[in-house]
C-alpha cells in the first residue's frame, strides 16, 4: 500500500554527493521521532557528481519515511530547485512543507521544534553560524540593508515549514528569493531557533559574491518598497531644486547681490541627481514588472528518478 505522507521535506541538492548521505541518514533519525508519514523530496539541480546517485541508493529503515529523487535538466539555481520540489510535493497529500539545504548546514533536529507550531509558517531564526569573520560581517551588513529597505529585519534563510496554504501563493506567484518571499506573506508565522552548522562534508560554497547576489535578489522581492525610496527621493530632490532656482532667480532680480558660482554647481548638481533617481526609478519599475509573473508558473521542468533496487 502506497504511503500517505502529511509532511513533505524538500531538499535542493547541487553536487553534494558527499554530504547528502550523511544528512538523509541524519534526517531519517529525527524523522522516527515524529507520528507522521514524511516525503522526502530531493531535487538534483544538474549535478556533475554522483549526488543522484547516492541520493537513489538511500534506502530509509525508518517504516514513516519514505524518498523520491527528481532531476532538473541542468542548474537552474537554488530557488527554481526550491520551486520545483514544492511543485512535486504538492502533487502528494503532505500538508506541511520543509525546505532545507542538502549540505547539512541546516540542523534537522529543529523539524520537532517546527512541527511543534501551529503557525502556517515557520521559520529557523540562525543562531551562531560556522562561516568566517568576513562572511559574517557582510551577513550583517545585508540584514541591515534589508531592513532599511523592507522595514522588516530577517534572521532565517530558506530552512522553513509552511502549511498547504501557503504553498498555494508560493507555487502561484514569483518569488527568486523564497526566504524573503515567504516573509511578505500575510499568514501566522512563527520562529524558532538554532544554530547554522558547518557543512557535514566539503567546503561551503557560499561566497561574498553570492552573498551580494543573494542579498540583491531579497531586495528585488520588496522591489515595491525599493522603488517608493527612490520615488521619495526624487520628490524631495524636485523640491529643493525648485526652491534653489527661485532663490537665486531672486537673488539675481531684487537683490545686488553676486551669485557665486557653487550656486549654479549646486543646482547642476541637485539635478542630475533627481534624474539618477528618476532613472532608477523607472528601471526598478521595468524590473519590478518583469518579474511579478513567473514564466514557467506551474510547469513541470523536472523528471522523476527510479530508484535503484
Amino acid at each position: 500500500m502506497r504511503m500517505q505522507p502529511t509532511l513533505a521535506i524538500i531538499i535542493p541538492c547541487l553536487n553534494e554527493e558527499g554530504a547528502l548521505p550523511l544528512l538523509l541518514k541524519e534526517l531519517e533519525g529525527v524523522l522516527t521521532q515524529v507520528k507522521e508519514q514524511c516525503l522526502i523530496v530531493i531535487v538534483d539541480d544538474g549535478s556533475t557528481d554522483a549526488t543522484i546517485h547516492r541520493a537513489q541508493a538511500f534506502h530509509p529503515g525508518a517504516p514513516n519515511v519514505s524518498i523520491e529523487v527528481i532531476a532538473l535538466p541542468y542548474p537552474m539555481g537554488h530557488q527554481e530547485a526550491i520551486y520545483q520540489g514544492l511543485l512535486f510535493a504538492s502533487g502528494s497529500t503532505a500538508q506541511r512543507f520543509v525546505v532545507m539545504d542538502g549540505d547539512g548546514e541546516d540542523d534537522p533536529a529543529a523539524i520537532l521544534a517546527m512541527l511543534a507550531q501551529p503557525s502556517g509558517i515557520v521559520f529557523v531564526a540562525r543562531g551562531k553560524r560556522a562561516e568566517s569573520s568576513g562572511f559574517q560581517l557582510g551577513y550583517a551588513l545585508y540584514r541591515l540593508l534589508f531592513r532599511l529597505v523592507s522595514g522588516r529585519s530577517i534572521s532565517f534563510g530558506n530552512y522553513s515549514l509552511i502549511d498547504r496554504r501557503v504553498l498555494g501563493a508560493v507555487l502561484d506567484q514569483s518569488f527568486i528569493h523564497y526566504a524573503a518571499f515567504l516573509s511578505k506573506q500575510r499568514a501566522p508565522t512563527s520562529i524558532v531557533k538554532s544554530d547554522r552548522r558547518r557543512r557535514l562534508e566539503g567546503v561551503s560554497k557560499m561566497g561574498l559574491d553570492d552573498l551580494g547576489m543573494h542579498a540583491f535578489k531579497s531586495l528585488i522581492e520588496y522591489s515595491d518598497r525599493l522603488l517608493a525610496l527612490f520615488l521619495k527621493a526624487f520628490l524631495y530632490l524636485s523640491v529643493v531644486f525648485l526652491l534653489s532656482v527661485l532663490t537665486i532667480v531672486g537673488i539675481k532680480l531684487f537683490t545686488q547681490l553676486a551669485i557665486p558660482g557653487w550656486a549654479s554647481n549646486l543646482s547642476a548638481t541637485m539635478f542630475n541627481s533627481m534624474l539618477l533617481c528618476l532613472g532608477f526609478f523607472v528601471m526598478g519599475l521595468m524590473l519590478s514588472k518583469a518579474t511579478q509573473r513567473r514564466e514557467r508558473a506551474g510547469q513541470h521542468l523536472y523528471k522523476r528518478i527510479g530508484r535503484q533496487a
